[in-house]
């Protein structure tokens, strides 16, 4: 999504694959930069406030984050019968993380973020989804969560994929041999939502 300006107005545009695309008007450009994996921007919009775009695609917006994260938070803690451990891969904007902690049996959260800069942008310029990210419940590591569930470790009560399409970074996260290690690091009544 470029940022379009037409009769001096600002507008950014996602293009799907099936020749449909959405335009929101922008009042300015907040931030934009490029990561290692992916052109990272915030803007602020006229109809859905702040919006993230992850290579100029909408991953969220102020005015309608919460359906989205309430779900994907929500359904699986509310399944488990005791859900203590959480973690989140993907979802550096913060959301889902701070709908996990909404629950008062949750003691811990780790939050596996690929791309630094996402968290970064989030932390600034997106407090609403971001802010839980500073809980003394939350740590938040920088890494590829592929390596990380390869990884030995103590397991999970509730693991969410909160990751953006199969494309870019978040490619290896939909394979066979990532969700065999979501197996892995499930405990006996795990929950995982992709």
């Amino acid at each position: 999504a470029a940022p379009m300006s037409g009769d001096m107005e600002l507008w950014v545009e996602e293009k799907h694959r099936v020749q449909v695309a959405q335009r929101f008007r922008v009042r300015r450009v907040l931030f934009s930069k490029r990561s290692r994996y992916q052109d990272v921007s915030v803007v602020d919009t006229v109809p859905l406030g702040r919006m993230l775009l992850n290579d100029g695609l909408v991953m969220l917006s102020e005015a309608d984050e919460a359906v989205y994260h309430e779900m994907i938070a929500h359904v699986p803690l509310f399944l488990h019968p005791a859900p203590r451990r959480v973690l989140v891969v993907g979802g550096g904007d913060g959301g889902t993380v701070r709908e996990c902690l909404k629950h008062p049996s949750v003691g811990h959260v780790d939050l596996v973020e690929i791309d630094g800069l996402v968290v970064d942008a989030a932390r600034k310029y997106l407090p609403s989804t971001s802010a839980c990210l500073s809980d003394e419940r939350v740590a938040v590591r920088i890494e590829d969560g592929v390596k990380f569930m390869a990884q030995a470790g103590e397991p999970y009560d509730v693991i969410l994929i909160d990751s953006t399409d199969p494309i870019g970074p978040a490619a290896p996260l939909f394979g066979p041999e990532f969700y065999e290690n979501v197996r892995k690091r499930l405990t006996p009544e795990g929950v995982v939502v992709a």
